[in-house]
């Protein structure tokens, strides 16, 4: 197998936190808990988490029962059942991942993921002597149904999209099903897998999670297919009877100004250099309260607090008895979630994209304050899946696709300044012509928005279909559409279950084989 590198910036897009971090890590080093780059550092890393102040902060025990427990329905692999005894042991470590509960696995990257946890967890091991248990954090508590309701493939060098027909709310997708065996809709979705190696594994992985919710298909999915490499999986429902449950969320409700001004003030100083970790600090609490079957959010408004869509405030104490009865009715948000995590598993490493890499980067001062320690963060494999024929000609289509960026960008001004004409041209017609009758207004408003609707569809070709704004493209757009599919990285929209059909065992060992998981370049990858 043949691998090429390319620094991320190449890439485009991303997160420009996350970019940073990757290419000046030194700077950013003081909104982070330990140098990623090199096993030695992360070893340094490992002894702190095995030192006196946190030795006894880990109930590990406790914590490989409950997740033995949520394990037993799926019978896992002998590989993850020793990953379990593992867990257990007073000296253990982990090295955590997690993603939205897809469909189909979700997203290559969230193979991607999990691949990096298990390896680096076996690098680790093996350089510390210490049992490394790799783990995967289902985040089936998310109420987006948008995003893990999704199935995408590439049929004839396009990109097809499908989606069961399921009404979108704020119920976590852990109690929603998906549809019955009965229902058409599987046929549509069996239709779209491409002939390959493992097309009647994947067909019966996704007809046999007919009827369960999105988490326990997921955890499914990921422990038939990497529990053999002693991936462990775990919902966050199968951990509310934790005590480091409890203790956080009661401090998030308990301490609410004290955290929020933590946020805040991380959020500045990164702000101060032109950057933004892209999750917004605001007066609602880094928590949600489940209230019949929905998720959510709660809003500090002083000595009160409110619960969306209820019509009474609610006092601190009373909240704190609402966890104390019941802890499966509270769940974290994207900045609480990681110190829940990190005060469960006794964390050496999470493994993220740029994304989550940028806003992890706010949560030093509130794993402090909850006095949870902070693991380093790893970013992930980043990587595309190239057919053999096309790996000469990918370098120069990274190169000409930025290009092509360039020129759109360029497009976008255009249609700026145009668009801004328009707007400011129908508005002096409309003020003219204000004193005629009112049918005329109405015809001129409705010419407006039939022209403000014409340039952007126009927009809309130019940033779409790359015929538009360049003659030499021609040749480059069946490849764009293969590896960007509608512009975006493969890794972000194929899902990985029909890529596993297509390729079958091929893809894993394709992602295996990377030679470095500490080369952190985005890399092109022979399939």
């Amino acid at each position: 197998m043949r691998y090429l590198g390319f620094e991320q910036q190449k890439l485009g897009g991303g997160n420009e936190l996350g970019q940073r971090y990757l290419t000046d890590f030194p700077r950013l080093e003081p909104f982070y808990a330990a140098d990623y780059r090199s096993a030695q550092s992360l070893a340094s890393h490992a002894i702190k988490l095995h030192g006196r102040t946190w030795r006894s902060r880990f109930d590990r025990a406790l914590t490989a029962e409950l997740v033995s427990a949520y394990l037993e329905p799926f019978n896992p692999p002998p590989a993850a059942q020793a990953s379990l005894k593992k867990l257990a042991d007073r000296q253990s470590l982990c090295v955590l991942t997690g993603q939205q509960a897809g469909l189909g696995g979700g997203p290559l990257l969230t193979l991607y993921k999990a691949v990096t946890a298990v390896r680096l967890a076996a690098e680790m091991e093996a350089a510390l002597a210490l049992p490394v248990v790799p783990l995967f954090w289902v985040a089936s508590d998310d109420s987006d149904v948008e995003e893990v309701n999704r199935f995408r493939v590439l049929q004839e060098g396009r990109l097809t999209k499908f989606r069961f027909s399921m009404a979108a709310g704020k119920t976590p997708v852990r109690d929603l099903a998906l549809p019955p065996p009965s229902d058409a809709q599987w046929a549509r979705l069996l239709a779209l897998l491409s002939e390959g190696p493992k097309t009647a594994e994947a067909k019966e992985l996704l007809t046999s999670a007919a009827g369960l919710d999105f988490g326990t298909a997921f955890s499914r999915l990921l422990l038939r297919l990497l529990g053999p490499l002693g991936l462990l999986v775990i919902e966050p429902k199968a951990l509310v009877q934790h005590p480091a449950w409890r203790r956080i969320i009661a401090a998030e409700i308990d301490q609410r100004e004290a955290h929020r001004l933590l946020l805040r003030r991380a959020a500045d100083r990164f702000e101060a250099q032109g950057l933004s970790a892209g999750v917004p600090v605001t007066n609602q609490l880094n928590l949600f309260r489940h209230v019949k079957g929905e998720r959510r959010r709660i809003s500090d408004e002083g000595v009160k607090l409110k619960i969306d869509g209820s019509e009474s405030p609610m006092t601190k104490s009373a909240l704190v008895s609402a966890l104390k009865s019941d802890p499966a009715g509270f769940s974290p948000s994207a900045l609480l979630r990681p110190v829940i995590q990190n005060a469960i598993f006794p964390t050496l490493a999470y493994v993220g994209g740029q994304a989550e890499i940028a806003y992890h980067g706010l949560l030093k001062g509130l794993h402090r304050a909850t006095q949870t320690f902070m693991p380093a963060l790893f970013p992930r494999i980043s990587m595309t899946l190239v057919q053999s024929s096309d790996m000469r000609e990918f370098a120069d289509l990274l190169a000409f696709r930025s290009r092509l960026q360039w020129r759109q960008n360029e497009a976008g001004v255009l249609f700026d300044t145009a668009e801004r004409g328009v707007r400011a041209s129908f508005a002096a017609l409309k003020q003219d012509l204000g004193a005629l009758a009112k049918p005329l207004a109405s015809e001129v408003s409705r010419l407006e928005v039939k022209t403000l609707q014409s340039l952007t569809d126009v927009r809309g070709r130019v940033k779409r279909e790359p015929l538009a704004v360049s003659k030499e493209s021609a040749p480059a757009a069946r490849l764009l559409e293969r590896y960007f599919p509608e512009g975006e990285l493969q890794e972000r929209e194929l899902t990985w279950l029909g890529e596993y059909a297509r390729l079958g065992d091929k893809l894993l060992e394709t992602v295996q084989g990377l030679p470095n998981i500490f080369d952190f370049r985005h890399h092109a990858a022979e399939v």
